[in-house]
């Protein structure tokens, strides 16, 4: 679980907890009450919640008295709870294998990669500017990535956001290898690897690729 600016089981995190659990948007009052702290503290707690992009504002809330604002967890105060994006990864990815068989997982995940590709070639610059910007995009992406020569015709990543998946199964290492042929068009070679125990992921973009897969 994420951390706030408060020690764990603190008031901001007591609040997107009521707020995870709220059938509905809650006002600052009810809030007050359940957490048995003044209706000021409360508004500070929230706009800071707010100014974090923790809540966000929803409908009025009639009561007897005056309408009341609401508020609600935004996406980012929901993902402050954990999640188990990994081991849903896992069970596909196994599970594909199994429809798929393992000869033909590669090139499954080489797919993929190229299909990552499409959606954000908009994104990388021309020319000499290509790599920098592919390795910009990496660090958006997750990674710790950065030009690894001054030739600029490597990239290094100090970490994989694939990490526990590629360990289990080094087939996951052609999303990266499709993705970056892809983004550069050029052939990629795999120096180093942290799924195979070395302390990086390092990448040589090699000449322009002719057309046949440029993460081979």
């Amino acid at each position: 679980m994420q951390t706030l600016e408060t020690s764990p089981g603190g008031t901001r995190e007591r609040i997107l907890t009521l707020l995870l659990h709220a059938p509905a948007p809650l006002s600052i009052p009810a809030l007050a009450a359940q957490l048995g702290i003044s209706r000021n503290a409360t508004h500070q707690h929230i706009g800071g919640l707010e100014r974090n992009g923790m809540v966000e504002r929803a409908e009025q809330i009639s009561t007897r008295g005056r309408p009341s604002q609401g508020f609600r967890l935004s996406e980012a105060g929901t993902a402050f709870f954990p999640r188990q994006y990994a081991l849903l990864a896992r069970n596909l990815i196994a599970e594909l294998a199994r429809h798929l068989g393992p000869e033909a997982l590669p090139q499954a995940m080489a797919r993929i990669g190229r299909d990552i590709a499409g959606q954000l070639q908009p994104r990388i610059a021309e020319g000499g500017a290509a790599l920098p910007s592919i390795a910009a995009l990496l660090r958006e992406l997750g990674y710790e990535a950065h030009l690894a020569d001054a030739g600029g015709d490597e990239i290094e990543a100090h970490n994989c956001v694939f990490h526990d998946l590629a360990m289990r199964d080094p087939a996951i290492c052609a999303v990266d290898l499709a993705l970056l042929g892809s983004l550069s068009g050029r052939r990629i070679e795999h120096l180093s690897c942290m799924a195979r125990g070395e302390r990086s992921c390092r990448f040589a973009f090699g000449v322009k690729d002719g057309g046949s897969d440029p993460s081979a």
